[in-house]
């Protein structure tokens, strides 16, 4: 069920009424490459994990994606008149306060699952940036410093210009695309904003599961990013099969969070969820039985689907993407 509509009781009792059934034969819209369909992720998750060692086969396929081309993880895109009445020209959010209030609905989330919210009350910027530096997961966590270093050292710039700055929106001067209506931040940055606005709000063990969250999701973008932005690309063409020249990048060996905005950020979502994230986390085996939120299991890669979607409404709150993502992991 949709976090964002768990408010409303007359509905949550006709969804209560109208849950669907192991043996229901339709909406299994959860769907193996191999053939397999089922009502829900954790289901498909288990049958990944048994019959193809964690390793979504050619086609697997979640909800939001069912018509798009296999494995491409594609979210579901707002109609421009969404975009236009949700936004104004200048990047910032018309309410003013809806990233906060995206912000606000992960906290909720979490909620459900623990008390990891920020009891401590940082009395100025300076200990906001020494919690997110001491407590950001490092050679404690991976092998290799290349692996989240970039991150660290975007998040010590951003602090200290905050420090510097200290009223300043950090946003305030960033480059933006009216044509697209987008924000040109990279994607690197983008991901460290954020751990700069959710890491305060949370305790230091959800901050640090959440920071090493962030690390795999760039990691994941670095991997698959380019070649998720020309599949998409391509769609876009109408069956036009003339071959994409956008790997100029590629070449110049250049990362794809170091140099691309936050517009296709979201392509790579299903796979980051079905596969890479289930792997990434079993090979932190030794530190990551201590984890609350994230995990390999099934219930804990549950959790981080609805963390992904509430991550892509704070992505969109501050027009960095014109997407936001539509997922369903329970059978209701």
């Amino acid at each position: 069920m949709d976090q964002q509509n768990s408010a409303n009781p007359e509905e949550n009792s006709l969804q209560a009424r109208n849950r669907r059934r192991r043996n229901d034969s339709n909406n299994r819209d959860f769907t193996c490459g191999c053939g397999k369909s089922y009502l829900s992720y954790a289901a498909l998750y288990t049958h990944l994990k048994q019959k193809h060692d964690s390793v979504a086969p050619d086609g697997t396929q979640l909800p939001n994606n069912a018509n798009q081309r296999p494995g491409r993880g594609r979210p579901r895109r707002q109609e421009d008149q969404d975009r236009k009445s949700a936004k104004s020209d200048d990047g910032q959010s018309e309410s003013g306060n809806e990233p906060d209030e995206t912000l606000e609905g992960l906290l909720t989330f979490l909620d459900s699952l623990g008390n990891f919210r920020q009891t401590e009350k940082f009395s100025n910027d300076v200990e906001v940036q020494e919690f997110l530096l001491k407590h950001f997961p490092s050679n404690n966590v991976f092998s290799n410093c290349s692996e989240y270093q970039g991150i660290y050292d975007l998040l010590k710039d951003l602090t200290d210009e905050k420090i510097k700055l200290q009223d300043t929106d950090l946003l305030a001067n960033e480059p933006f695309d009216k044509d697209k209506s987008l924000r040109k931040t990279n994607v690197a940055k983008i991901l460290a904003y954020f751990l700069t606005q959710i890491g305060p709000k949370l305790c230091v063990e959800a901050y640090k599961e959440m920071a090493i969250f962030i690390i795999f999701y760039q990691k994941c973008l670095n991997t698959f990013g380019y070649q998720a932005k020309e599949n998409y690309l391509q769609d876009q063409k109408n069956g036009d099969h003339k071959q994409l020249d956008i790997k100029e990048e590629v070449i110049q060996n250049q990362e794809f969070c170091d140099v691309q905005n936050g517009e296709y950020m979201l392509l790579i979502a299903n796979e980051f969820i079905l596969s890479f994230l289930p792997s990434s986390y079993m090979g932190l085996e030794t530190i990551e039985k201590n984890f609350k939120i994230f995990g390999s299991s099934a219930e804990k890669l549950k959790n981080a689907v609805y963390v992904t979607q509430h991550f892509s409404y704070w992505l969109y709150s501050l027009k960095f993407t014109n997407s936001r993502l539509d997922f369903y992991t329970e059978d209701d």
